[in-house]
């Protein structure tokens, strides 16, 4: 059976004994430099910063390739929108639409800051455990006065890992929903306008029973969202230390480009 999407992959590579609020850091700082890079210089060097990592991680390339694969659609569909409705110096003519440059160069930087996005955090749901992420977020968070807002660090953490817990079974969920709707004779390329309710439907219903059920089961174990023990131990080594540094300087470098 094929591994869901943004799934933790054991290891013990460099990226895999990092804290994870190093990590969390990291792709956090990452993700704001994806959308101030404003040249395809930097698009590069972030590619190579990306594929070092990678290395690093030590992880297979088809854990990011799952990553990427269900959003390409979407993807493209952005970058045909902002090739075909973006003002400036047309270089074709297909009907009524006519392309531009500024389009094209719009259109790939945009597509190349969502696929930076999937693989920043498929490399970090990869190489770090799920409790290990949530543990890390309360401890992030914690100093913050969520009080106020009549929430608990360790309710925020919970969110977050059940988000990260249940987006792959969201693929999943899509999936079957799909090839149900399919075995019923829907034709998702013949009739476009009539799959989006056929399949967003069953789906919606679907998802809100999860939570409902996930609900349940948890106020019959006693969940109150209150303080609870970790097995993690978390605790800032020299190596997180070097790792943020080098962040650092890769993102003034970015910067300067």
């Amino acid at each position: 059976m094929q591994e869901p999407v943004f799934s933790y992959v054991p290891g013990a590579s460099i990226l895999h004994r990092l804290d994870p609020r190093t990590k969390v850091t990291a792709v956090m700082l990452l993700g704001i430099l994806t959308f101030r890079i404003d040249n395809f210089a930097g698009i590069v060097a972030l590619f190579a910063f990306f594929f070092v990592l990678a290395l690093l991680s030590g992880l297979p390339i088809k854990v990011f390739l799952r990553a990427v694969r269900p959003m390409m659609l979407f993807i493209f569909f952005i970058f045909l929108t902002q090739m075909f409705f973006t003002d400036g110096r047309p270089f074709a003519s297909y009907w009524i639409l006519q392309p531009s440059l500024e389009g094209l160069e719009k259109g790939l930087k945009l597509a190349a800051r969502f696929i930076f996005l999937l693989l920043f955090a498929a490399l970090l749901t990869a190489s770090t455990d799920p409790s290990a992420i949530t543990c890390g977020v309360e401890r992030m968070v914690k100093p913050l006065p969520l009080r106020w807002l009549g929430i608990s660090s360790f309710e925020l953490a919970t969110m977050m890992n059940i988000s990260i817990a249940f987006f792959p079974l969201l693929f999943e969920r899509v999936e079957r929903t799909k090839a149900a709707q399919t075995a019923r004779g829907m034709d998702f390329v013949k009739n476009p306008l009539r799959s989006i309710p056929a399949l967003v439907i069953p789906l919606l219903r679907g998802i809100i029973r999860d939570a409902e059920e996930l609900a349940l089961a948890m106020e019959g174990r006693g969940y109150q969202g209150s303080r609870r023990t970790s097995i993690h131990e978390l605790s800032m080594h020299k190596n997180d230390w070097r790792a943020l540094f080098m962040l650092a300087l890769f993102i003034l470098f970015i910067l300067i480009l």
